[in-house]
């Protein structure tokens, strides 16, 4: 951890000291101050687990630019009330598990070509892996989101044509499957298309994860959107029914469909439905989630406070969850 904090002053120092001429190089740099509190109360409820506090949390963002050629994103998931907040700073030197930082990530971006080094998300997981982690929904979230490690380190190379409606990117990373980046010796490799055609849209990926030194696990993503308007409606599908008792992705397919209608500036609304098929062969159960979200937008020109409601059912667990809650971003410039 000492480490990954000198590694974060001596950035910000150097950022700090680049700012002396920002306008020449037109170089920036944002904080954001993430506050997310829920209250999540379950039906049937119990003693145990009948009220939850869902993804209350407190993150931070840091991104910026040195140059028009070099910037770098930062992102820390500080502190998490529901399953506490020690698990991410135990898991700080692991690969198989998340921790504190989810983004340290610099870009070098030259023409059409962008090349990635630092901690970054695995290039998979379709429109689902799109979002912030503190705007999603965990209750509605796939095993897929819920269960992979998804933040490693590593380096991508990115391609886009000069429309930017075209992208590819290869990227090889530490695989979740390794208990300690890089000396494990276990990797993932993941190659991705992402691409916006008028209303038609799409992001799929093949990513190789390294279980041991000649196995691997084959995950392939899909998501598509169609968007006219106010209303957007979005299929994601992946080829991973959960995660087995040994932590091994099971076979399968996972299915989320969602649609969004924004019906103002202010009102937003979506209806969402995931369906997790297990392979005949696997111990991972079938099961179905539905769920319905109100988002409200208080403040005038602006996204940065939200409210929502919400309420879910998962087959699986027979309970109806309802959520009630708000995050907030505050963003302030360093220069």
């Amino acid at each position: 951890m000492k480490k990954l904090l000198l590694s974060f002053a001596a950035l910000l120092l150097a950022s700090l000291a680049l700012s002396q001429e920002a306008d020449d190089f037109g170089s920036y740099a944002e904080v954001t101050l993430i506050p997310r509190l829920e209250l999540n109360p379950s039906i049937p409820t119990d003693s145990d687990d009948g009220l939850s506090f869902g993804n209350s949390s407190f993150y931070t963002l840091f991104e910026g630019s040195f140059s028009e050629h070099v910037s770098w994103t930062i992102a820390n998931h500080w502190l998490h009330v529901e399953d506490g907040t020690s698990w991410l700073y135990e898991g700080i030197g692991r690969s198989d598990a998340t921790n504190f930082l989810d983004y340290l990530l610099l870009d070098f971006n030259y023409g059409n070509w962008t090349f990635s080094l630092g901690k970054d998300m695995i290039s998979t997981g379709g429109y689902e892996f799109d979002d912030w982690d503190w705007d999603v929904y965990t209750d509605m979230a796939s095993p897929l989101w819920n269960g992979l490690a998804s933040y490693q380190w590593g380096g991508k190379i990115s391609w886009a044509n000069a429309e930017e409606t075209t992208a590819f990117s290869l990227q090889m990373t530490s695989s979740p499957y390794g208990e300690h980046p890089f000396s494990s010796g276990l990797w993932a490799y993941s190659g991705q298309w992402v691409g916006e055609y008028g209303p038609y849209s799409l992001i799929g990926s093949v990513s190789a994860l390294q279980a041991d030194k000649s196995d691997y696990d084959i995950l392939c993503s899909l998501g598509q959107r169609l968007s006219f308007d106010e209303f957007s409606f979005t299929l994601d599908w992946s080829n991973m029914a959960g995660f087995d008792e040994d932590w091994r992705m099971g076979k399968g397919n996972y299915f989320l469909a969602r649609a969004d209608y924004a019906a103002s500036d202010k009102w937003a609304f979506q209806l969402r439905a995931g369906y997790v098929a297990a392979a005949k062969d696997s111990l991972l159960p079938s099961y179905w989630n539905v769920g319905a979200v109100a988002e409200f937008y208080p403040l005038t020109d602006s996204d940065a406070l939200r409210l929502h409601a919400y309420a879910a059912y998962n087959s699986l667990l027979t309970t109806t969850s309802l959520s009630i809650g708000a995050r907030y971003n505050f963003s302030f410039k360093v220069w």
